[in-house]
C-alpha cells in the first residue's frame, strides 16, 4: 500500500515537471535574450525542469507529503524557478570582467588549461567552467544554472537540518523559506555567484556531524573548502567537535583525502602539486587595496572607503596620520589604505585569538547541544571583524540564522536582522546606488551578534551551574 502511494506521488511529480517544462520552454523562448531558437529553449528548459523534478522527488522521498501538499509544493517550486528564470539575463560586472573571460580561456585551451592558474577560484569551480565552455548553450545561463541547482539542494539540506535541530514541524517552513529567500534568489540567479554551493556542503557537514556520521561530515566540509575559502567561518565548529569527541583526529584523513581527490584533474592536466594546493594563498594575497569593506554590513562600514572618505561623517580622519588635515576635503591616499587594511587584519587576528582562547578555557560549558549557537556566532563574528570582506560572505550566517530561529521561538527576529542586512548590502552592487545607509546594515548585524553572544553566555552560565550542582 505504501509503495503504491509512493508510486502515485512520484508519478504526480513527473506530471507536474512535464507541465512545468512545457510552460517554461515557451517562457524562455519568448523572453530570454541569448536563446538561439526553440531548440536551445528546449534544452535549457529541460535542464531547469530536471532540477525542479529532482527537487520534488527528493522532497517526496523525505517528507512523504499528502497529495494536496505535494501539489502546493510543486506550484511553489515552479513559481520560484520562474522567478529565477526571469533573472537569467541580468549581467553583472563580475560576469563580464571575470567569469566570461575565464570560460573563454577554457573554450580555447581545453582541459590542459587546468594546469594553469585560470582565475582566482579554486579547482572545483574551474572544472565547472571547463564543462560549461564545452556546452552549446549561453555561458551566462549555465553559470547561473549551476548555482540554481544548489539553491534547491541547499533548501533540502536545510530542511533536514531543521528537522534535526528544531523538530519535524519546522522542516516545511524552512524549506519554503530557503527556496524563496531574497539573498538566495539574488546571489545565484541574478548575480551568478556560487555561495549556495559551498554553504550546501557546510550544512550537510553540520547535519551529518549531529547525526553521528563524522566521516561523511568531514568529507562534505572538505568539498565546501575546495569551493570557497569562506568555509573557514565554520572551522571553529570543527574545533568544538574535536574537543567533545564528535570528531576524532583520524577523521582529518577523510577531510584531506576528499580535498586531495578534488585536485586530481588539475594534476593530470599538469598543474604542480604545490601550486594546486596553494590556490587560496594566491587568492588572498595582493587583492583589493582601495577600501576596508566591500559593501559588507560589518564593523568597517564606520570607516571610510577611499572614494567616500571626504564625506562629512568622516571628518575625524584629520587625526589620522597621512591625511592632509588642512585640506578642505579630507582624503585617504592610496598608500595609506593598505596600511589601514594591514592594521585592521592584525587587530582582527588578535581579537579572534582572544575570543577562541576564551571559549577554549570554558570548553566544558559549551556543550554539543550548543553547536548551532556556536556556529552562528562565528558565522557572524568572523566576517564582521575581518577587513576586505564582501557582502556575500554573510551567506552562511543567513542560513544558520534561519535554523536558529526555527529552533528558538523567542529568536524568530534573528533572520530579520541577518538576512535583511545581507539583502540590503547586495543592493549597492546590483543597483549601482545606495538606497540605505550601509551603517544601518552594520548595526543590524551587530545587534544579531550581540543577541547570539548573550544567548551563548547565558547557556554557558546554566551549564556551569549544573556542573557545580553535580559536584
Amino acid at each position: 500500500m505504501e509503495k503504491s502511494r509512493q508510486g502515485r506521488a512520484f508519478g504526480l511529480c513527473g506530471g507536474m515537471t512535464l507541465a512545468f517544462f512545457l510552460i517554461q520552454t515557451v517562457v524562455m523562448e519568448g523572453t530570454l535574450e541569448h536563446i538561439g531558437g526553440l531548440g536551445q529553449a528546449f534544452a535549457l528548459s529541460a535542464l531547469f525542469s530536471l532540477v525542479l523534478g529532482g527537487t520534488l522527488c527528493v522532497f517526496t522521498h523525505l517528507q512523504r507529503p499528502k497529495k494536496n501538499m505535494l501539489i502546493l509544493t510543486g506550484i511553489f517550486l515552479s513559481l520560484t524557478m520562474l522567478a529565477r528564470v526571469a533573472m537569467l539575463d541580468f549581467i553583472t560586472a563580475d560576469y563580464e570582467a571575470f567569469l566570461a573571460p575565464w570560460v573563454e580561456v577554457f573554450r580555447q585551451g581545453g582541459f590542459k588549461m587546468l594546469g594553469e592558474n585560470v582565475g582566482d577560484y579554486n579547482l572545483l569551480y574551474q572544472y565547472i567552467l571547463l564543462c560549461i565552455s564545452k556546452m552549446p548553450l549561453c555561458d551566462l545561463y549555465l553559470i547561473k544554472f549551476v548555482t540554481i541547482v544548489f539553491d534547491y539542494a541547499l533548501a533540502l539540506a536545510m530542511m533536514c537540518a531543521a528537522g534535526r535541530f528544531a523538530g519535524e514541524k519546522t522542516k516545511l517552513p524552512v524549506f519554503f523559506i530557503i527556496c524563496a529567500l531574497p539573498t538566495t534568489l539574488l546571489d545565484g540567479a541574478c548575480w551568478g555567484q556560487c555561495d549556495s554551493v559551498y554553504v550546501f556542503f557546510i550544512v550537510m557537514s553540520l547535519y551529518w556531524l549531529k547525526t553521528d556520521k563524522p566521516v561523511r561530515s568531514a568529507a562534505m566540509l572538505a568539498i565546501a573548502f575546495a569551493f570557497k575559502l569562506q568555509t573557514i567561518f565554520f572551522f571553529p565548529v570543527v574545533l568544538l567537535a574535536l574537543i567533545h569527541g564528535e570528531y576524532k583526529p583520524r577523521h582529518a584523513l577523510a577531510f584531506f583525502a576528499a580535498y586531495l581527490v578534488t585536485m586530481i584533474p588539475a594534476l593530470i592536466a599538469g598543474r604542480p602539486f604545490m601550486d594546486a594546493l596553494s590556490v587560496y594563498a594566491n587568492q588572498s594575497m595582493g587583492q583589493y587595496y582601495d577600501r576596508l569593506t566591500y559593501t559588507a554590513p560589518n564593523l568597517y562600514q564606520f570607516f571610510p572607503m577611499l572614494s567616500f572618505s571626504n564625506n562629512q561623517e568622516f571628518t575625524w580622519l584629520r587625526y589620522v596620520k597621512g591625511v592632509d588635515e588642512k585640506a578642505t576635503n579630507l582624503y585617504l591616499s592610496g598608500d595609506l589604505m593598505p596600511m589601514m587594511q594591514s592594521a585592521a587584519l592584525y587587530a582582527c587576528i588578535l581579537l579572534t585569538l582572544v575570543v577562541v582562547i576564551y571559549w577554549l578555557i570554558h570548553y566544558k560549558e559549551i556543550t554539543p547541544d550548543m553547536t548551532l549557537t556556536f556556529a552562528l556566532f562565528f558565522a557572524i563574528f568572523l566576517p564582521f571583524v575581518m577587513p576586505k570582506i564582501h557582502e556575500r560572505y554573510f551567506y552562511l550566517a543567513d542560513m544558520l540564522a534561519i535554523l536558529y530561529a526555527a529552533r528558538r521561538k523567542d529568536r524568530q527576529f534573528m533572520p530579520l536582522l541577518v538576512v535583511s542586512a545581507s539583502f540590503l548590502s547586495y543592493l549597492p552592487y546590483m543597483l549601482r546606488q545606495r538606497p540605505v545607509d550601509e551603517r544601518w546594515m552594520a548595526l543590524m548585524m551587530l545587534a544579531a551578534l550581540v543577541v547570539v553572544s548573550r544567548d551563548m553566555l547565558l547557556e554557558m552560565r546554566k551549564n556551569r551551574a549544573k556542573g557545580a550542582e553535580a559536584l
